[in-house]
């Protein structure tokens, strides 16, 4: 009897602080096993960034190296954001690159996830082909797209406008950023399809039933039953569509190199201009901190969105 009255006493203080210290010391344990991995990250990331910070605050010129390496502080920000004439039309330019790439991934995206979600015969091998652009290289898949499909000469899309009358078009001389663009989202369509064909599998057979037997046709279950429960893989789509395709490059340099003019310039392509072609490494870091600071910001926005409306679920 008193070993039962003894068990069933509250434990105290000092007993569960004895039963959580192996449980605290395993987690620790555990914890400095990541440790490397952590120091490598930070040394792959943080110290390149620390050290483009430090640049941009500097003058440094290569073809003029009399000039050596001045403190300048935020002379080359001021210069970048108010005394380059080029800058803001190429910031304008970037952005409509991300926004309408994400836009156009997003509607094909969808079209394929619900395509692909229904049962059909092969489908586990057209999920596979589906995802076969966001595989390939941007640079090979570039290629491809100026020399096989848009060429103007011998492009399959011309070929195909010239069954119904129209003229061949030079699709990167006539809508150069279009064009870009375009290849884009083609390019990261199978990444939203993979994102919105997840959370298409996650949403309970019962919902959709009581929808069906309610009499709401296809459209109407995807926008008002379907499209709410989705919202975060759609918000997962755009947070890291947003950050990718802000660093486009492969795609600018391989179809038009930025032309015609500034149409296809954006803040990656025209560091890589600033940096290797006006050898201005100063001014070159300025403008990789400031695409830094933007693509932050757009996802930061992004991530306290999901979480603002996360929290207001859980409330």
């Amino acid at each position: 009897m008193s070993q039962a009255n003894q068990a069933l006493q509250t434990p105290t203080l000092p007993d569960m602080q004895k039963r959580a210290a192996p449980v605290v010391s395993r987690r620790g344990g555990r914890m400095w096993l990541h440790l490397p991995a952590l120091v490598f990250m930070i040394a792959l990331t943080q110290i390149p960034f620390l050290l483009a910070v430090w640049f941009s605050l500097h003058s440094w010129n290569l073809l003029v190296p009399s000039e050596g390496f001045p403190f300048v502080g935020l002379a080359n920000y001021g210069t970048a954001l108010f005394g380059d004439p080029n800058f803001w039309p190429i910031m304008g330019n970037t952005l409509e690159l991300v926004a309408g790439s994400i836009i156009l991934a997003l509607i094909a995206g969808t079209v394929l996830a619900l395509l692909l979600n229904r049962r059909i015969w092969g489908r586990s091998v057209l999920r596979g082909i589906a995802t076969v652009p966001f595989l390939v290289t941007p640079s090979v898949m570039a290629l491809i797209w100026k020399n096989l499909f848009l060429s103007p000469s011998a492009g399959i899309v011309n070929w195909l406008l010239g069954f119904i009358g129209i003229p061949a078009v030079a699709w990167f001389s006539s809508f150069p950023l279009q064009s870009i663009i375009f290849i884009v989202a083609w390019e990261w369509t199978p990444f939203v399809m993979l994102v919105i064909l997840a959370g298409l599998q996650s949403v309970p057979g019962e919902v959709l039933e009581a929808a069906k037997v309610d009499g709401a046709n296809a459209l109407t279950t995807f926008t008002r039953v379907v499209f709410p429960l989705l919202r975060k893989p759609y918000e997962i789509a755009i947070l890291f569509g947003t950050i990718f395709i802000f660093q486009t490059f492969g795609e600018i340099y391989v179809t038009t190199s930025g032309g015609p003019g500034l149409s296809t310039n954006t803040l990656p392509y025209y560091t890589y201009r600033t940096a290797l072609s006006s050898f201005q490494i100063g001014q070159a870091a300025t403008l990789g901190v400031l695409g830094v600071i933007v693509a932050i910001l757009a996802a930061r926005g992004m991530v306290n969105l999901m979480t603002e409306r996360v929290a207001a679920e859980r409330g």
